[in-house]
């Protein structure tokens, strides 16, 4: 009997250590592909918030661009209208619109990596479904989607429309040269 009960419990701890192998080997398979499917993700949310980085630098600089033609346009205003020439006009009408051409352009650049993250974000959902970082990356996006349309209703509100310059006043003051030659 005592043989029995050697060769049973031998068996016992032989189907224990297995089962604690299987066990072991299942928690380091979870592990790795969930550090592999982690580091996938933190790279992703650092492309987005250098993007968000990127969009607020711009930001700054088309506010840097408006304050400096505002201060032009008041500087050559306050300083003598009469020398205001039309040259000086078109000059500054030139680099406004080139303010606006590489405003457009970067607008453009970051809508489109905006849809190439979506797009990589909509791959990972396919291999990773339900996943709390996934959840998170999507809201992040669609606040940039957002802030995107936000800034760019902002733009429409503040420039004036084409087709509305000639029936309706700008809102902007009017300098007329002096009606005499005083000054």
């Amino acid at each position: 009997m005592a043989t029995n009960e050697d060769l049973s419990s031998t068996l016992n701890r032989l189907a224990g250590g297995l089962i604690t192998a299987a066990l072991v080997a299942l928690i380091l398979w979870i592990g790795q592909t969930t550090f592999r499917h982690t580091a996938n993700l933190v790279s992703l949310d650092e492309k987005i918030v250098d993007v968000k980085h990127q969009f607020e630098v711009v930001d700054q600089r088309q506010d840097g661009l408006r304050k400096l033609v505002e201060n032009f346009v008041a500087t050559a205003k306050n300083s003598d209208r009469s020398q205001f020439t039309a040259k000086d006009g078109d000059a500054l009408v030139a680099q406004v619109r080139q303010a606006e051409q590489s405003m457009t352009e970067l607008e453009r650049r970051f809508v489109d990596r905006l849809n190439s993250l979506e797009l990589r974000l909509a791959t990972l959902e396919a291999q990773h479904q339900h996943s709390q970082e996934v959840a998170a990356l999507q809201s992040e996006i669609t606040q940039l989607r957002s802030d995107l349309t936000r800034a760019a209703a902002v733009q429409e509100a503040q420039s004036p429309s084409p087709q509305n310059n000639d029936r309706f006043a700008r809102g902007l003051p009017v300098f007329l040269p002096p009606v005499d030659n005083r000054r």
